[in-house]
């Protein structure tokens, strides 16, 4: 471990850029983008890596990815630093002066973890000296349903130089009275779920409602598939099973020939979760065939729970507390049911997640808000947290 003067000193390079990383924080707000067609948001970070010395970029990773690479003292470690940066298709009803006018918000944070993962670059170029080992930052979009991470992985981005641990945050605006502003938030298991969504179309025979006998109705079949999911969904309190979606007919005196539902599966607990979709999807056959009609599934989510490793946990934590020890790393009082698809990069390598809590004093909106905000003042502490990470080894 490196010795106290260095942390302190890390400490307040941090926070004298604290400025710096306000102001990548509200440029990238200003410029929200969805999916993976961020190409004003990727060009925008390249221009930042160059101007603080990043000299190892690679654009255009799995899309509009961006990944750059410090290289550390004679050390083949590489740890990663994920950074998701799209926005959703939500219309900004803030009053900031850097709000968005492109009808899409960063409601959800991503341009705050780009700008911590921007100090974070500074800090280590700045203390390059005590680095024994690679530093990989990774600017992914499209984690806004489940479609970056997937698609970087593919274009080998855990590769060249090989990542052999990697970790990621997520800001947290949670009303818990025991967070302060600026708090790390940690758990040793999973902070985000598996998530499964379907969306099953049973096809039947039309007819006039006068000639129902000789129709096969579609309608009748889909709400015994709902009932029969909800009773296998009271089953276990650690999975949500729930069906949101029922779509068929057009008449009141038309048998449809289609009738659709969708529906959602979420649990942290993977061995539950993977039980849970087979069982749907059994009773979805079954039905089908009760009723003689035919049965189409698309899966349109298909996501993991989150892995965290100890080791890396452990070591996170260590830090954290060597850093901040007047307010050590605090333990998440809940944790919901949200994705995340940084859950396929801890499938991968030895990985950890964890929250930093931004509320804003007085009213926070929650994420996904057309109103959502942060208090940006101490974005620093995070960007100093993740260096310390790399650093501090």
């Amino acid at each position: 471990m490196i010795e106290d003067g260095v942390i302190s000193s890390l400490k307040n390079q941090a926070k004298n850029l604290s400025d710096q990383i306000i102001n990548w924080r509200r440029l990238f707000h200003s410029m929200p983008e969805l999916k993976m067609e961020t190409p004003l948001t990727e060009q925008a970070i390249i221009k930042e890596l160059e101007k603080l010395g990043v000299s190892e970029i690679r654009s255009g990773v799995g899309g509009h990815g961006v990944v750059a690479v410090i290289r550390g003292n004679a050390c083949d470690e590489t740890i990663a630093i994920r950074s998701d940066c799209d926005g959703l298709p939500i219309k900004e009803e803030t009053s900031l002066p850097f709000r968005s006018t492109n009808g899409n918000m960063h409601a959800c944070g991503h341009d705050a973890h780009v700008a911590t993962a921007l100090g974070a670059v500074k800090l280590i170029i700045d203390n390059k000296r005590y680095l024994n080992c690679n530093v990989k930052f990774i600017f992914q979009p499209y984690e806004e349903g489940d479609g970056g991470a997937k698609l970087m992985l593919a274009d080998g981005v855990l590769e060249n130089p090989k990542v052999d641990e990697i970790i990621a945050m997520h800001v947290n605006v949670d009303p818990c009275k025991d967070y302060v502003l600026g708090d790390v938030l940690i758990s040793n298991k999973p902070t985000s779920a598996g998530i499964y969504a379907y969306e099953a179309t049973f096809m039947g025979k039309q007819s006039h409602v006068c000639n129902s006998h000789t129709a096969i109705n579609p309608v009748h079949c889909a709400c015994t598939a709902v009932s029969e999911i909800a009773k296998i969904s009271k089953l276990n309190s650690e999975v949500v099973n729930a069906v949101t979606i029922i779509n068929g007919g057009v008449r009141n005196n038309v048998i449809p020939e289609t009738c659709a539902i969708s529906g959602s599966i979420r649990s942290f607990n993977d061995v539950l979760h993977k039980q849970t979709i087979d069982k749907v999807n059994s009773i979805l056959e079954e039905v089908a065939k009760d009723f003689d009609c035919k049965l189409n599934v698309k899966t349109t989510i298909d996501l993991m729970p989150m892995k965290i490793d100890l080791g890396v946990y452990e070591r996170f934590e260590n830090v954290v507390n060597a850093m901040y020890p007047s307010r050590n790393a605090i333990q998440l009082k809940e944790r919901d049911l949200i994705g995340e698809d940084f859950a396929r990069f801890s499938h991968k390598v030895p990985a950890m997640h964890f929250f930093f809590h931004v509320k804003k004093r007085g009213e926070s909106y929650p994420l996904h808000s057309p109103k959502f905000d942060i208090d940006d003042s101490v974005l620093y502490k995070a960007s100093a947290i993740l260096a310390g990470f790399t650093l501090l080894r």
